[in-house]
């Protein structure tokens, strides 16, 4: 390999790492999934929007992470620190003129695509009202993983609920169980990057789980975390608001406990990150492939264990 063709690779692998495509691509596929579950209805280019906005909330991230990322060695940060001033000004004209352009089409979105912004600065900036005057979410305990879920429950939930309310089909029980579910599955991958990166959070007083608590400490939260989500799918198909279809789910945090718990016990690395977070697409993927060919058999649309609710 030519230097020409190495300095390209690795200028196009530090892109990809600046703009944290795996969680790019995870949203994006979460969104289609819970978006077909929630209204039958598959929107592909709602997934752009989510992508859109997942890429610009990374982005501003990786611009005012600076420090943090380099004691932690994430790749890219160097390139970032170069051009910090450009970088930043592209993520707000990318934000701004895309706030202008899907306001056109769909203005529904638009109060929801602000508020996901709005939170994501203020994981960014010190624009977050507390005790102690005006802070970042990153640098208070629980909101620093909690909000993060609630921005994917935005983009991921409620994006696709707003874009036309009259199409859902499921029942507002069965959507809250659902987000019961998910909210403690996202945390875990909250809590296994916040286990990577401890030693630059502690550097910089960022309160996470494993800073606070300790490592082995938050691989037990890791764990209640996945009981709550695989019991919340439980509840669902006991009450009958959820059905087999949305049940085949207990498949993900089943995986991933056997996926991250040999890796934790080795000490986690960014690689194992970003895998178990392809995984998550992956799994999301598969879902989405395998129902559609159930029901191209023709086979039941869902098949509920008691009466519905």
């Amino acid at each position: 390999m030519t230097d020409d063709a190495e300095v390209s690779s690795s200028a196009f692998a530090d892109a990809l790492a600046i703009a944290r495509y795996h969680i790019v691509f995870v949203a994006m596929a979460a969104s289609v999934v819970f978006g077909w579950l929630i209204s039958g209805t598959r929107r592909p280019w709602l997934a752009v929007v989510v992508g859109l906005d997942w890429f610009l909330i990374n982005l501003m991230n990786r611009v005012t992470d600076l420090d943090e990322d380099l004691k932690n060695g994430i790749q890219g940060t160097e390139r970032v620190a170069r051009r910090k001033v450009p970088l930043t000004i592209f993520a707000w004209a990318l934000m701004l003129g895309s706030f202008a352009a899907t306001h056109v089409v769909w203005p529904e979105l638009t109060v929801y695509r602000v508020a996901v912004q709005v939170i994501g600065l203020g994981y960014n900036y010190d624009i977050v009202p507390s005790l102690k005057g005006l802070t970042r979410f990153k640098e208070l305990y629980f909101f620093k993983n909690f909000m993060s879920s609630v921005l994917f429950v935005l983009t991921c939930f409620v994006y696709g609920l707003a874009m036309d309310p009259s199409a859902r089909t499921m029942s507002w029980e069965g959507i809250v169980t659902l987000v019961v579910f998910f909210i403690p599955f996202e945390l875990t991958y909250e809590i296994l990057y916040d286990l990577r990166d401890i030693e630059g959070d502690r550097a910089e007083n960022v309160p996470t789980y494993p800073v606070v608590h300790g490592v082995t400490r938050a691989r037990q939260i890791i764990d209640a975390l996945l009981v709550l989500s695989a019991s919340a799918l439980v509840f669902g198909l006991a009450r009958g608001t959820l059905g087999v279809l949305e049940g085949l789910m207990l498949a993900a945090p089943l995986i991933q406990f056997f996926v991250y718990r040999p890796r934790f016990q080795r000490g986690l690395i960014p690689a194992d990150c970003i895998m178990i977070t392809h995984l998550g697409t992956v799994l999301l993927l598969i879902y989405l492939a395998g129902t559609a060919g159930w029901l191209a058999a023709g086979l039941p649309e869902n098949i509920y264990l008691v009466a519905r609710m």
